[in-house]
């Protein structure tokens, strides 16, 4: 009896041994991360070129165009700074480094796929990758996430175009071209 009770605990100390030693071989060595990015850029023109974004845009000036025929000065006004401000956020998009979270938010249910296709934990813009740990992998997913939108036309030569160029600084997107549309606003719906 006392053989058996022996080659039992025998026994459970191997099996326990064997278990910790598993469990601790697979927390030793952890996985590399891989962190996605994308160059916001190329993700406004691609979007820029889609049917969502010409559905919005003409339902955009549809909207504003019926309360600038009107005669209510102040409804003039809010649709013209309505205008003008979406068109100076493209123009940050487009050409420096201004947020896109507003137009991933349309393709936000796609994204856990293309991060799962690529391995990664994390999705985030180039520009706002402030720290990278030396240990860790950056992947581009720019036109993995820019296809999502179904770009039309042109849009392919004109990501590369973009991507060879270093982004204008958003202090360089100034209020001087809202300015001028302010003034265009002006002269067209206010005669001055």
């Amino acid at each position: 009896m006392k053989s058996i009770s022996m080659i039992f605990r025998i026994l459970f100390t191997l099996t326990s041994l064997l278990f910790i030693s598993t469990s601790t071989f697979a927390q030793g060595s952890p996985n590399k991360l891989k962190i996605g990015t994308y160059d916001s850029r190329i993700i406004i023109i691609a979007y820029s070129r889609s049917d969502t974004f010409n559905v919005r845009l003409s339902r955009m000036q549809k909207e504003s165009e019926a309360l600038l025929q009107g005669n209510d000065s102040t409804k003039k006004a809010e649709a013209a700074c309505r205008m003008i401000t979406y068109q100076f956020l493209l123009h940050q998009q487009a050409f420096s480094t201004g947020s896109v979270s507003s137009v991933l938010d349309m393709v936000k249910d796609k994204l856990p796929r293309v991060a799962k296709e690529a391995g990664v934990s994390a999705i985030v813009s180039k520009w706002e990758l402030t720290y990278q740990d030396p240990s860790a992998e950056v992947v581009d997913l720019t036109m993995s996430i820019a296809k999502l939108f179904n770009p039309k036309g042109d849009f392919e030569k004109i990501a590369m175009e973009i991507g060879k160029l270093a982004p204008a600084t958003l202090e360089e997107i100034t209020v001087e071209e809202v300015v001028q549309m302010w003034k265009q606003f002006e002269s067209r719906y206010f005669g001055k």
